[in-house]
């Protein structure tokens, strides 16, 4: 049988010491446990270590010459500060949240493109973007209320964001604005307010414009027909036409505005994979379309050919 005199190492720092109601031994260690400088005790009540014989605080300042945790390299802890604040930085470290300022943004359905003199009916939409408050933190997460008005031109005030305009030459550029109510007051990662909320105001659009254009026509889609084109652009600067197969009757066709200086005229040569200058196989003339000054350029060779493709280059 194993000896009945067995010795007891466990030392009780809190509570009663076990054993029957016996009381803590903690007195007789001969090496107390310190922070700081500051005496470890037991309150015999089943909590957690308190510290006695003085506070917890740093006698002298303290500057971290490495990152430790959330408390980086360089910060400097003055004298006075609490142990509780410096263990509180390194394993939870207050976070602020990033504050984005609300937005707003116009645009068209179908484009920029109008063709000149031609009024044409359009939808434009303001759309409203809150800003945020990232990480949220217990917020919503938006920096702004709601929208509560969209406007077009600094004209009346609406409910929503879609309006319908009448584009040409004397009304081609919007702007659009919203109006919107306080927002929250941002937190930071433990609960304390940051910064200050988001006031009742309004922000604007950029200005949206679009470009007024005559249209190019030829007879790429039926030798027989000049027709007009789908709008382009004059910034496009190039424009390439897929002609069908013309006889000396039916030549191809392409007419430019007269205001656009044409540059070149090529041809695709479809062996090399080159374009090669042909404006000497175009005779100019002058055209009408729609009260518009055109030019014309006319296969002037009188042979018949197949397929091929041309480009005009303008500036």
């Amino acid at each position: 049988m194993k000896s009945k005199d067995l010795v007891e190492a466990s030392v009780f720092i809190d509570g009663d010491g076990g054993g029957g109601g016996g009381t803590s031994n903690y007195n007789s260690l001969q090496n107390k446990p310190k922070i700081n400088g500051v005496e470890l005790i037991g309150d015999k009540s089943g909590d957690d270590l308190g510290l006695g014989g003085g506070s917890a605080d740093l006698t002298s300042d303290l500057k971290t010459s490495k990152a430790v945790g959330g408390i980086p390299s360089g910060r400097t802890y003055t004298s006075g500060t609490s142990l509780e604040q410096i263990f509180r930085d390194m394993l939870n470290p207050v976070e602020n949240p990033v504050l984005t300022a609300p937005s707003a943004s116009i645009s068209a359905a179908g484009g920029l493109l109008v063709e000149e003199g031609v009024p044409t009916a359009k939808v434009l939409t303001v759309s409203f973007n809150r800003g945020s408050i990232n990480p949220a933190y217990g917020t919503s997460g938006y920096r702004s209320g709601v929208a509560t008005g969209y406007s077009l031109n600094g004209g009346a005030s609406q409910a929503g964001g879609s309006f319908d305009v009448t584009v040409d030459e004397n009304n081609k550029t919007f702007t659009g604005s919203v109006s919107y109510a306080a927002g929250e007051q941002p937190k930071n990662s433990i609960g304390e307010d940051y910064g200050s909320p988001l006031p009742a105001g309004s922000v604007n659009t950029n200005a949206l414009t679009f470009e007024i254009v005559a249209p190019l026509w030829s007879n790429d889609s039926n030798i027989t027909q000049v027709t007009k084109e789908p709008l382009i652009s004059k910034s496009a600067k190039v424009k390439q036409f897929d002609f069908p197969a013309q006889t000396a009757a039916n030549p191809e066709i392409f007419d430019v505005p007269a205001s656009w200086n044409v540059t070149g005229i090529e041809l695709l040569n479809t062996l090399s994979g080159q374009w090669v200058d042909c404006a000497s196989e175009f005779t100019v003339s002058d055209t009408i379309h729609n009260g518009i000054a055109y030019k014309r350029y006319t296969y002037n060779v009188g042979i018949a050919t197949g397929a091929r493709s041309v480009r005009v280059k303008w500036n």
